[in-house]
């Protein structure tokens, strides 16, 4: 399937995205299938069903692609027992709504052991702990109430931006940081948890915070989604640089995510502005994450173009990026 790698927002490209990423994980199950088949003579028939259903253009929730993942590991780990269990898990998987996408907080997430492996897929990194809980009750209400209001202004805006939003994004998960989390985050996503989006419920308190949220969050996802081929940096994880968007030294994949992303946040504001729908205090605080964007876009760009080893794909989704950007003074 060839996927144009555009800059701009396209729901439709979004959509042919999804498609693709739900395909692979059914060619994925059922190759598990028949693996486990021929290696264990034993059928699983319940597998065979949720793959079927998959291949039917079914939309199953962000915690299939997460059992897949730990599946696929307890295979090669030759661990039985788990590779049972989760199974087991499997197929008690429920379809979504083909158009739905759910904003809930995490201890609303079910059954339980989805929970938990929202929690571990979403803290993988040894060196930088992302340890989320759900966020308190009186955050929760609120939240959602922000998220909704933000989405309506967002289809009134950007509808563009809202359709590829809705077309890869299924979950929208509200989190806090764990006690011991010893920095602020506003979001996060896993490609490991694809439809998922994670987004701390006290950190955005307007429509403005909230699209910039949105566009952040989702770039993250969309990059997800075109680099299932091929990776968009070479370097090795255990080489670090400098980050935009962060205090500590970070891989040349997150930074290059972060430098794409702060384009996307910056596009997000501009056109927010170009609207004219937004009131005073609003533009104001529009135009204060416009320059903040610009600025990490350029510090990111200045740490990826010497030292990022970079794909095929990556080249040409920075290179749009930087056409956009380059309107845009880096001083």
């Amino acid at each position: 399937m060839d996927i144009p790698l555009d800059f701009f927002p396209n729901a439709a490209r979004a959509h042919r995205i999804d498609r693709r990423m739900r395909g692979q994980l059914a060619d994925s199950l059922g190759y598990l299938a028949r693996s486990m088949t021929e290696q264990l003579g034993e059928s699983h028939p319940e597998l065979d069903r949720l793959v079927a259903a998959l291949q039917a253009g079914a939309i199953y929730p962000p915690s299939t692609f997460g059992l897949y993942y730990e599946l696929a590991a307890a295979l090669m780990d030759e661990d039985e027992a788990a590779a049972a269990s989760l199974l087991d898990e499997l197929s008690r998987e429920r379809v979504m709504a083909a158009c739905e996408v759910n904003v809930l907080p995490l201890d609303r997430i079910y059954p339980e052991a989805s929970r938990a492996r929202y929690q571990r897929l979403m803290d993988t990194d040894p060196d930088t702990p992302f340890r989320i809980v759900s966020p308190p009750a009186v955050h929760v209400d609120l939240a959602i109430q922000q998220f909704r209001s933000g989405m309506t202004r967002l289809r009134q805006t950007l509808p563009e931006l809202a359709g590829e939003f809705e077309a890869l994004i299924r979950q929208v998960v509200l989190v806090a940081g764990a006690d011991d989390l010893d920095y602020g985050f506003a979001g996060g996503s896993c490609y490991m948890l694809w439809g998922a989006l994670f987004i701390n419920a006290s950190a955005h308190d307007s429509d403005v915070a909230t699209i910039e949220a949105i566009a952040h969050e989702s770039g993250h996802s969309l990059l997800f989604g075109l680099t299932v081929d091929e990776p968009l940096v070479l370097n090795d994880d255990r080489e670090l640089f400098a980050s935009p968007l962060r205090d500590d030294l970070r891989p040349m994949d997150g930074i290059y995510h972060a430098t794409y992303v702060s384009a996307r946040m910056h596009w997000a504001m501009a056109e927010l502005l170009k609207s004219g729908k937004l009131g005073e205090e609003e533009a104001a605080l529009a135009t204060d994450h416009l320059d903040a964007n610009r600025r990490n876009f350029w510090s990111g760009y200045a740490t990826v173009m010497p030292h990022a080893r970079l794909s095929e794909t990556g080249h040409l989704l920075l290179a749009n990026a930087h056409d956009y950007m380059r309107a845009f003074s880096s001083d």
